[in-house]
């Protein structure tokens, strides 16, 4: 029985030695060369020699691709926060010491000595490793990870290490590599991060099929491979490419995996995905670039092992998307490489706003410019998050919280978001989203992110149908790095950071402050927009909020109130349809709901809607120039 793709380890090869195991290995085609004689007569030296001569060629060849230089030890992207005294976290020190050694030991000049602490041999490198795997021998199988560290060391700089050093680590790696694809088929991934399914059942083989390209087998190892990344990437994505808003946190090991089998596709000359898979991930990246602020960042995904621009970046070039289009452009601005980058904006006819009910995903973004004002919301969880970047600068990121108590018993969700109802046009970016709570109540959250003005509009909608006190918390996370300022006689809040203010104005609360009137607008313990709002024997209550950053406007004066709306001339009660005017200098912005439908147009400052929604600016002349109507 021989050791070849498709078939279980024998046990008692674990144990043979080099000279023994060699001759059990299953060729693809009949043995040629110093590498498969070698192998198939046992002959240390020469498999060694034959082995030696693969690797240097499959170092040059990987760099003479494109990129080879961000690319060579890409694998350490995927390296997770481990504990240092840990198996893997010494094999991960192991290959960072290996990356940075030099070709060949050279004798240090007195000036080098001075400068920096001289890094391991590669006789240091090859003694360590082999003890290493000696643990391995020792302990549990192989890990996923620990082979790809591995196997790409031995593509990189193999060649460089001890003859008995790298006989025994391409053995372990060879014999990992078959008995982890052996047994995918039964792998529970249910727990299993999606990233990390990616890496298991798709990187692992497509790459270890082309390092072990003559053994048996490896041709539909590299099938598998292949096909696993490509349903992996389906599944996870909607048919226009936007990734599943679950993915968020780890979105970056995500896009990390698909890049170094894009890279080693090229390396190899050979296609990774067919057209259809190539072009929604080119739809896939430009929906994240979309999502990525002025510094790069992914929003709602810290920064792990690799820059998120530069990352993007290298993902963009490998998936063949245009070098015109507006998120190439972008990304080559933002990996200038200049320590002080200078302004851009990129001109385009499309907007960059994406929405996908299937992801639970928005963004929302007014330009392609490092002063843009970029909004993403997710829904995917118990409750919707957000990150806001105004004029480049990150204002919010975390999860929208609320609270509800009716007659003072507290109400909570009682199913899940969804998206009600999405907009995107010249003027502005939509997205009403609604939950159903208790007794019978639902919440609506309305966001808007204007084209052309610095605000966002943000509110929340309680309804229900029966009347009783209303009591409302909504709580926005404020990015850290802010100082606030309550206005002593208004309900104002101000939030200032290095190169940005906001204004925060809470239109459903009186302007002024009225120790009688409940309701209140703060910056809390948590770092979160605080604002409290109530209403008694209603049966619904609106909730708006405006912040506002445009900088003409940051020290004019500005006035709220809240205006009577009328149905064929009566007066409509609060809970039934709820207006307000915000007026910032010259600036006036109108905002309108109707909470129970009507049976005739309403009327608000003059204005006649049928409308359920109004958002709108009024110009020079009192007209009102909509930035939405919902109907």
């Amino acid at each position: 029985m021989s050791i070849e793709f498709g078939q279980a380890v024998p046990q008692q090869y674990w144990s043979l030695s080099d000279e023994e195991f060699l001759p059990a290995v299953g060729w693809a085609s009949k043995p040629r060369g110093d590498l498969m004689k070698g192998a198939q007569a046992g002959d240390l030296e020469r498999f060694g020699q034959g082995l030696t001569a693969g690797l240097k060629a499959i170092a040059k060849q990987k760099k003479q691709t494109r990129h080879s230089s961000e690319m060579m030890w890409s694998v350490l992207w995927s390296a997770e926060k481990v504990e240092d005294t840990g198996r893997t976290a010494d094999l991960i020190h192991l290959v960072e010491s290996a990356s940075t050694a030099p070709a060949k030991s050279k004798k240090a000049s007195s000036s080098s000595k001075k400068k920096k602490t001289p890094g391991l041999s590669w006789d240091e490198i090859s003694r360590l490793l082999f003890g290493w795997l000696e643990q391995v021998a020792l302990s549990e199988p192989m890990q996923p990870f620990e082979l790809l560290l591995l196997m790409e060391l031995l593509e990189n700089v193999g060649y460089r290490l001890a003859p008995a050093t790298l006989i025994s680590t391409w053995r372990a790696c060879l014999c990992a590599a078959v008995a982890h694809c052996f047994k995918l088929e039964e792998t529970d991934f249910s727990e299993t991060p999606d990233d990390q399914i990616l890496l298991v059942s798709g990187e692992v083989p497509w790459r270890a099929s082309f390092l072990f390209a003559g053994v048996a087998g490896a041709k539909n190892l590299r099938q598998l491979g292949q096909q696993n990344l490509r349903d992996g990437f389906f599944e996870r994505t909607d048919t226009d490419g936007t990734p599943h808003a679950d993915m968020l946190s780890r979105i970056d090991f995500w896009l990390a995996t698909m890049t170094r089998s894009l890279f080693i596709g090229q390396v190899w000359k050979k296609r990774l995905w067919d057209k259809e898979a190539l072009e929604r991930f080119q739809l896939t990246l430009q929906v994240l670039v979309a999502t990525s602020n002025a510094s790069g960042k992914l929003a709602l995904c810290p920064i792990h092992e690799i820059g998120h621009a530069e990352l993007l970046g290298l993902a963009a070039y490998f998936s063949g998307l245009s070098s015109r289009s507006a998120e190439r452009m972008y990304l080559k601005a933002l990996n200038s490489g200049k320590k002080k980058r200078s302004q851009f904006f990129i001109q385009t006819e499309d907007y960059a706003a994406n929405q996908s009910d299937w992801s639970a995903l928005a963004v929302m973004r007014n330009y392609w410019s490092d002063s843009s004002n970029l909004l993403m919301v997710t829904w995917n969880g118990d409750l919707p998050a957000v990150s806001l970047t105004a004029l480049g600068k990150q204002l919010l990121e975390g999860r929208w919280e609320f609270s509800l108590t009716v007659d003072g018993t507290e109400v909570s969700g009682d199913g899940e978001w969804s998206a009600v109802c999405w907009n995107s046009d010249e003027d502005a970016d939509y997205l009403e989203l609604q939950m159903d709570l208790e007794g019978g109540y639902t919440l609506d959250r309305q966001i808007l992110l204007p084209r052309n003005q610095h605000f966002v509009f943000l509110s929340d909608i309680v309804n229900g149908s029966e009347a009783a006190r209303l009591e409302y918390r909504s709580l926005l996370p404020v990015a850290s790095g802010f100082t606030d300022a309550v206005d002593e006689e208004t309900h104002e809040l101000s939030l200032k950071t290095k190169g940005l203010a906001a204004r925060v104005f809470p239109l459903g609360l009186p302007q002024d402050r009225d120790f009688f009137y409940p309701g209140s607008l703060s910056l809390n313990e948590r770092g979160q927009i605080e604002l409290h709002q109530a209403a008694a024997e209603a049966t619904a209550l609106y909730v708006p909020l405006v912040i506002d950053w445009e900088p003409d406007l940051k020290r004019k004066p500005a006035d709220w109130q809240s205006l009577t709306i009328s149905e064929a001339g009566k007066i409509s009660p609060r809970d039934v349809a709820s207006g307000h005017r915000l007026r910032i200098g010259k600036h006036q912005l109108l905002v309108y709901r109707s909470l129970k439908k009507g049976e005739v147009a309403r009327a608000v400052l003059g204005h006649h809607t049928s409308y359920e929604s109004v958002i709108g600016r009024f110009d020079s002349d009192g007209d009102l120039t909509p930035l939405l109507f919902v109907e």
